[in-house]
């Protein structure tokens, strides 16, 4: 587990160690949509939640569909689809799924505590994922962009690089932490952290949709309010 210390927020990005899945979905596989049994990632959930010390009865998170939706999220709240969550409430803890599109948080630094958590694939950042989820928070912000695939792995084509600024993809490969940072900061946040690990060339600590062609597990940002 991968921590952002950040004072009055509890934010965490999981990796594939701690859980009880086996095989290609080996071990802390927080997602259902794979061929794991429901039980296995119920069991992964509650440790994350755990680890973290939030209650699993009241996570939030959405079904994912490369989407810029940032919902408020409610206790317990599940399946909406979307590919952000915020809150303004203690005891609401968030997760954002990813297997090397880039998880992110977004944490106001000003007045209330608020918190975001994204999902930012390569469509969800030449869309505006970043800009919605920044709009949620309001305020004075700061932010952390966690592991993902990195730019010595992404190989992307013509029509996906020509979303981004020129720079952000040399010989093919798209630079997707840096176009997360870039997007935070032309959002205006203050201050961006980077994890800056890769997932597809990390297989003992992270899941890869690329890397294992689609037959992995999912990893994530789980985030509340301290």
């Amino acid at each position: 587990m991968i921590r952002w210390e950040r004072e009055g927020y509890v934010v965490a990005f999981s990796t594939r160690e701690g859980g009880v899945s086996e095989g290609p979905f080996a071990s802390l596989n927080l997602g259902r949509l794979a061929a794991d049994p429901s039980a296995n990632v119920d069991e992964n959930r509650r440790r994350l939640c755990e680890a973290v010390d939030a209650e699993v009865g009241a996570l939030a998170f959405n079904r994912q569909v490369h989407s810029t939706l940032v919902h408020r999220a409610r206790a317990g709240g599940r399946g909406i689809e979307g590919d952000g969550l915020w809150t303004d409430e203690p005891g609401v803890p968030m997760l954002a799924f990813a297997a090397d599109c880039v998880p992110i948080a977004i944490a106001r630094t000003d007045g209330e505590r608020r918190l975001a958590v994204l999902h930012g694939g390569w469509r969800g950042l030449a869309d505006g994922i970043v800009l919605e989820g920044v709009g949620a928070v309001g305020g004075e912000t700061a932010a952390v962009v966690g592991p993902a695939i990195g730019p010595c792995c992404y190989e992307v084509g013509p029509e996906v690089a020509a979303r981004f600024d020129p720079d952000l993809t040399l010989d093919g490969r798209l630079d997707l932490w840096s176009a997360a940072e870039r997007r935070l900061r032309e959002a205006g946040v203050a201050s961006v952290e980077r994890v800056d690990l890769c997932t597809a060339c990390h297989p003992e600590l992270f899941f890869s949709h690329r890397r294992d062609r689609g037959v992995t597990g999912r990893q994530g940002v789980i985030g509340a309010l301290a």
